[in-house]
C-alpha cells in the first residue's frame, strides 16, 4: 500500500509504504521485501521496532498501535527510489 516518495536524484530516495491490520491481537513482526539493498526502514512512531537487512524491512509493534503505520524505506546506495518496488510480505503474530 505505497506511497509518498523523496527522490534524492540518482542517488537514492525515500518511499513511504502504509500498513494496517485488523482483527489481530499480539506483538506483530512484520516483513517487507523489496527488490533492492535497504539501507535504512523507519517509522515516526516510536512504539515500533524498525531494522533492515539485504532486501527486507522489518517491524515489531503491538497490534494496539495506531493505523494506519506509515514505514519508511530508504535507499543511500546510488539506486533510484522509482525502481524500488515491494515483492512480498509475511508477518507472524505472537
Amino acid at each position: 500500500i505505497f506511497y509518498d516518495m523523496d527522490r534524492w536524484g540518482t542517488n537514492g530516495g525515500k518511499i513511504i509504504v502504509c500498513s494496517d491490520w485488523s482483527d489481530i491481537d499480539g506483538t506483530i513482526t512484520l516483513n517487507v521485501n523489496f527488490n533492492d539493498t535497504i539501507d535504512q526502514a523507519e517509522t515516526d512512531n516510536s512504539n515500533v521496532q524498525s531494522s533492515c537487512s539485504g532486501k527486507t524491512a522489518t517491524f515489531t509493534f503491538a497490534s494496539t498501535v495506531s493505523q494506519p503505520l506509515s514505514l519508511g524505506i530508504h535507499l543511500n546506495h546510488g539506486t533510484r527510489i522509482d525502481d524500488l518496488k515491494m515483492t512480498g510480505f509475511t508477518y507472524s503474530v505472537n
